[in-house]
Parts: C-alpha cells; sequence; structure tokens
C-alpha cells in the first residue's frame, strides 16, 4: 500500500503540502490565510498538508486551488478571488451549467487559459473522478 503522500501525489500531482506550500509562498499567505482562501478550517488544511488526510472533499477548494496555481504569476491576489468568487457563484448550482450560468463560468474560464489548457485541464479532473468539473471545463475549451 502506497503512503499518504503518494496516495496525494498519485490524485493530485504533487503532495499536497507541496502544492499548498508554492502558493503561500507566491501569494505571501499563513497556513490559516491560505484556509480561509481556499474554504477549508484551518485544521483541515493542517491535516491535508501533514497527509494525514488524503484527499480534498470539496471540489470547489480544489477549484480554487487549481485558480490560485494556474495565477500565480498575477501579482493581485484580490482580483484573483474576485474572478474565483464570481466563477463559484456561477456554478454553485450543483455544477448544472445549463444556458446563461454555464456562459459566464466558460467565459471566465477562456479569459484564464487557453482551450488546449481548459482541455488538459479537463482531462485531469475526469481522470480524477470529478465529472462535473470535467464537463465545465469540457465547455469552455469548445
Amino acid at each position: 500500500m502506497d503512503s499518504p503522500i503518494e496516495q496525494q501525489r498519485r490524485l493530485y500531482g504533487a503532495p499536497l503540502a507541496e502544492r499548498f506550500g508554492h502558493v503561500m509562498e507566491k501569494y505571501a499567505l499563513s497556513q490559516r490565510s491560505l484556509a480561509q482562501v481556499l474554504g477549508l478550517s484551518a485544521p483541515m488544511l493542517s491535516q491535508l498538508m501533514g497527509a494525514k488526510r488524503i484527499k480534498i472533499g470539496n471540489p470547489a477548494v480544489l477549484g480554487r486551488l487549481m485558480m490560485l496555481e494556474a495565477r500565480s504569476d498575477e501579482a493581485d491576489l484580490q482580483a484573483v478571488l474576485q474572478k474565483a468568487e464570481r466563477l463559484d457563484a456561477v456554478t454553485a448550482t450543483h455544477g448544472s451549467a445549463e444556458a446563461g450560468e454555464g456562459a459566464a463560468a466558460s467565459e471566465y474560464l477562456r479569459s484564464v487559459g487557453s482551450p488546449e489548457v481548459l482541455a488538459e485541464m479537463a482531462g485531469l479532473a475526469r481522470a480524477r473522478g470529478h465529472e462535473q468539473l470535467a464537463e465545465v471545463l469540457e465547455r469552455a475549451a469548445r
């Protein structure tokens, strides 16, 4: 059986401590601040970083992490967070991206990633069992 860190590496491409650490360094965030930004409790973030928990249970949290990582070259964390909040508001209804709901999400996703990157992210999301997220990303990639 793989260690918890190896399980995280298999699920997320790297241990969560590395991924979270990179975001904290890039945006100069404390662990508590990152937890707040991601929408996690500080103890849950600590457990994920220490590989006491393996999986991020909420797909929205993973989406926020991926967005922060993708936009880490932006200096303005507040702008990134506002965009993430708008995307969350649009996709809040059980992932149904029908008509107007999906249009705003797709438009935003296209503004932050090329169709190729969005398609690649959709493939990663699907491979990790995040079907609804994969559908939204695929729709935006078209």
